[in-house]
């Protein structure tokens, strides 16, 4: 899944004149966080509503002298990092995560196209997982080496089971964990099964 797949577009974007206040009310009524700030056609930084929130306050992150009828230039964030719609979306949930940021205007061409925020990196998060299917959740480890999960697929698929859904939440060089989300209501019956053909299932747990 790419950015181009999960960005809101049309990003709104404001001129870095615009009064902080304007910039405030702008906001809530767009029901948003973030607003790149676009000059002459290029993106030159963003503003989140925390940035607003904070203007004329004791915060600690506040500007000093900076008032709410001044230029929103004086608190935007710039430079500003910026994704691609190409960008693979795990790459870039990675780097928000590592700036410890909330959103990235996407740009193609040096035009505004987008933004990307964590919300929608959530949102993509949970459609990867399959969790919105009729489906039920599987936790099997394998041994870290080719062929193990094509073995496992195969047997699911002899069981006429559907996969959702694949994930590997922890792996290590011996062990690989994979999150499952196939397509049966009697989930129990396939752990059984998959137990009885020598897979190690965790979840679902077996009866007592």
């Amino acid at each position: 899944m790419l950015v181009r797949d999960v960005m809101t577009t049309p990003a709104v974007a404001i001129d870095p004149d615009e009064p902080i206040s304007d910039v405030t009310a702008l906001l809530a009524q767009r029901g948003v966080r973030h607003f790149p700030v676009v000059e002459n056609g290029r993106v030159v930084g963003i503003v989140s509503d925390r940035d607003v929130r904070t203007v004329g306050s004791d915060h600690p992150d506040a500007r000093p002298g900076v008032r709410p009828s001044d230029p929103v230039r004086r608190i935007m964030h710039h430079p500003v990092w910026t994704a691609h719609p190409l960008d693979p979306i795990e790459d870039t949930a990675k780097f928000l995560r590592d700036h410890a940021i909330g959103a990235m205007p996407v740009v193609e061409d040096e035009d505004l196209i987008g933004i990307v925020s964590a919300s929608d990196l959530l949102d993509a998060l949970v459609r990867m997982t399959g969790v919105g299917q009729a489906a039920s959740r599987f936790e099997v480890e394998l041994a870290n080496r080719p062929g193990a999960l094509a073995r496992l697929l195969t047997r699911l698929s002899e069981l006429d089971a559907n996969v959702v859904s694949v994930l590997t939440p922890y792996s290590d060089p011996d062990v690989v964990r994979f999150v499952l989300r196939v397509g049966t209501i009697d989930a129990r019956h396939v752990a059984d099964t998959l137990r009885a053909s020598g897979f190690d299932v965790t979840w679902p747990p077996t009866q007592p």
